[in-house]
């Protein structure tokens, strides 16, 4: 199993710790890190958001009463099952679960939250996970962070990570983060699983409406497969330390935080993009000069999501017609005859019409690279999106065939 090791050090942000074990979560004798925990010195700030599937997993209604209250001490995260679609046992587990480890840790229930990931419709093997919790609580170390970013990987192939430091006016700061996600990934909710840290204590009203507008620049604006999972949030966590110093109340050091914290989770969205089941392609679709945001991001998505498309991106072929089709369909108004497309950056519609010469063969070229960006000109005023997706490939259709066994 890949690693995507990004730190060194024995204690990565002052007031975590980090720990995880093996439960055999998804069934018995798959031995690997499928069990993990995350605890902060003393309550910290918190702020998140959940999916928007209206089946949600009971993990996501326990997280959900917590980000309202806006504290929290630890974060149970379990890989190999999503406790989702199973109904009022299945919150019973989330709810025993969470009550067993605020008893192991002297902690308040009501300041956990827990996560899930993994296969829907099945009971958590509630038992065995209760009866690993004292390991569990034994293996919490200020170094053991990448152990949790790798318990929480389902069908990805490389944890992802991410560190972040800046200056304020009282002192430097730092950001970390995990998440995971390759598949059953699309826009509006949060993202599959992410859990970003802060050592500087942020008032929480200022950490609701940043974060939100950072999971809106990035786990909102990339996409795999269009499907937005039941179980999928996204949490900050800010100011675990006994000591922890406050933001400052002032315009420049809260831009100096918001720009470090948006940094960070695109990167940690980039990396869902780039470990995309069965991606060899990560394509930025550009949507430019749209009568407003959002229309561009209606059409950016459109094209995104389509499945005729992204084979055409794995194909390496530059069939520009599935593209300007997927536009077509995406319920935005847009005169189809003005519009101009590139393909890196070879022209291939001006004015929609057809660019004569040799523009196949340089689009051609532009696609063979890992990354390209596709570019949509809709000429009507000055909306703008920009979404990140991946390819279809064969291996995609085989990891979701087989992901149950």
């Amino acid at each position: 199993m890949k690693s995507n090791k990004l730190f060194s050090g024995a204690a990565l942000l002052d007031g975590f710790r980090f720990g995880a074990v093996s439960a055999e979560v998804k069934k018995i004798g798959a031995i690997r890190l499928d069990f993990a925990l995350i605890l902060t010195d003393r309550p910290a700030i918190v702020a998140g958001v959940t999916t928007q599937n209206l089946v949600h997993a009971a993990p996501v209604k326990l997280t959900r009463n917590v980000i309202s209250n806006g504290m929290c001490q630890a974060v149970m995260v379990n890989s190999g099952n999503a406790n989702a679609y199973t109904g009022e046992a299945g919150e019973r587990d989330a709810e025993l679960l969470v009550e067993k480890l605020g008893h192991e840790l002297s902690i308040d229930p009501g300041l956990i939250v827990p996560m899930s990931t993994g296969v829907i419709g099945a009971r958590l093997p509630v038992d065995r996970m209760a009866s690993r919790i004292p390991e569990l609580t034994r293996s919490l170390s200020p170094a053991g962070f990448h152990d949790v970013a790798q318990a929480i990987m389902t069908t990805d192939t490389v944890s992802k990570t991410v560190q972040k430091t800046g200056v304020l006016s009282n002192g430097t700061f730092k950001i970390i983060g995990m998440c995971k996600g390759a598949g059953m990934i699309a826009p509006h909710m949060a993202t599959m699983l992410a859990i970003l840290m802060t050592d500087i204590r942020v008032d929480q009203s200022f950490l609701v409406s940043t974060f939100r507008h950072c999971c809106d620049v990035s786990f909102n604006c990339v996409t795999i497969d269009g499907d937005t999972s039941t179980n999928d949030t996204a949490i900050v966590i800010s100011g675990g330390a006994q000591d922890s110093r406050d933001l400052p109340d002032n315009p420049q050091d809260r831009h100096i935080f918001s720009s470090a914290l948006q940094e960070a989770c695109i990167s940690l969205a980039e990396q869902i993009v780039m470990d995309g089941e069965g991606a060899t392609k990560i394509v930025e679709i550009r949507v430019v000069s749209a009568a407003d945001d959002d229309s561009a991001f209606r059409v950016a998505r459109k094209i995104a999501e389509s499945p005729l498309v992204k084979t055409a991106f794995h194909g390496e072929d530059p069939n520009w017609g599935r593209i300007i089709c997927a536009a077509g369909n995406s319920g935005i108004t847009f005169d189809p005859a003005s519009v101009d497309l590139r393909i890196g950056d070879t022209p291939v519609v001006v004015n929609g019409k057809l660019v004569e010469g040799d523009w196949e063969k340089r689009a051609h070229q532009a696609m063979q690279e890992r990354r390209f960006a596709v570019t949509l000109d809709l000429k009507i005023a000055n909306g703008r999106a920009t979404m990140l997706t991946s390819d279809f490939s064969e291996e995609y259709v085989t990891i979701n065939a087989d992901y149950r066994s």
